[in-house]
């Protein structure tokens, strides 16, 4: 928005229903007078607070299975097992674009596109706010079809007020182990205030829990790259089991620690040794 107002030299002014007026990109109060806007040093308090929420962060999920190729075959079972880890309900809509139009159906958009001869798309989703936060669940699925079968590739975040504590964030690599996925990535998203957040991690997506499914651990001993992960400076590791094969959860820090690389760091060496072709 502020590029395509710097582009056309125009103001974007908001209303904050009470007859007051802001910058929207700065947050300074504007006054009309005599038909024309200026913008002074104040900030608004409402684009003040709007700042604030941002500051608290949240978790961003990447993640992806593969399923071999059917006649007709079930799409949009990850995004929902992922919308329920974060929000504890299934999405509440999906759509081709934002805004989403169509009610939560998983049946609906497998008939869809998850029929053999049906193209692959890109679709967005939407889920509830998580019990006392803030923001809704938000996400995109991509339906990809490579010869080898089809690909369920979902994004997801959602606002919270601090980060997952460890058990929090192995129940959440539980529910996406029971969905057999390849990989799956969850960051935490630690704001932009300084006063908040360590310098080192500021206002970056810290990855925070990895996970590597049966087709990384083919051959491999699960526990012997859970070892290599602490080597780098991984927190700890879980080797999951139960269903068809089992997984590795890898849990970074989330603050610092003198002497241990950057989450961001351990994280890359991980994949190169088990998915260098996902990275």
């Amino acid at each position: 928005m502020a590029h395509l107002c710097d582009v056309l030299g125009v103001m974007w002014v908001v209303d904050d229903g009470r007859g007051a007026l802001y910058v929207g990109t700065t947050g300074q109060r504007v006054h009309e007078r005599d038909g024309h806007y200026f913008a002074d040093d104040a900030l608004h308090e409402q684009y003040s607070r709007q700042g604030s929420a941002q500051d608290i962060g949240g978790v961003r999920v990447q993640a992806e299975t593969l399923m071999p190729r059917r006649t007709n075959i079930r799409v949009g079972g990850l995004a929902e097992a992922v919308c329920r880890a974060l929000s504890g309900a299934q999405p509440l809509g999906w759509g081709v674009q934002e805004p989403v139009t169509q009610p939560w159906s998983v049946p609906d958009i497998s008939s869809r596109y998850g029929r053999a001869n049906a193209d692959g798309h890109f679709l967005h989703f939407v889920g509830p706010r998580p019990e006392g936060e803030r923001g809704q669940v938000n996400g995109s699925l991509e339906i990809q079809k490579p010869r080898d079968g089809i690909v369920e590739h979902i994004e997801a975040s959602v606002a919270l007020p601090a980060p997952w504590s460890d058990d929090e964030r192995l129940d959440f690599a539980r529910s996406l182990h029971a969905m057999q996925v390849r990989w799956a990535r969850v960051y935490h998203v630690v704001g932009t205030d300084p006063a908040l957040v360590p310098p080192l991690f500021l206002g970056l997506p810290v990855p925070s829990v990895l996970i590597f499914g049966a087709e990384a651990l083919t051959g491999r001993d699960a526990h012997e790259y859970g070892e290599l992960a602490l080597m780098h400076g991984a927190l700890r590791y879980e080797v999951m089991r139960g269903g068809s094969a089992p997984s590795l959860t890898v849990l970074l820090r989330d603050e610092p620690r003198e002497g241990v690389p950057a989450p961001a760091v351990i994280m890359e060496a991980m994949y190169r040794a088990l998915m260098p072709e996902v990275g």
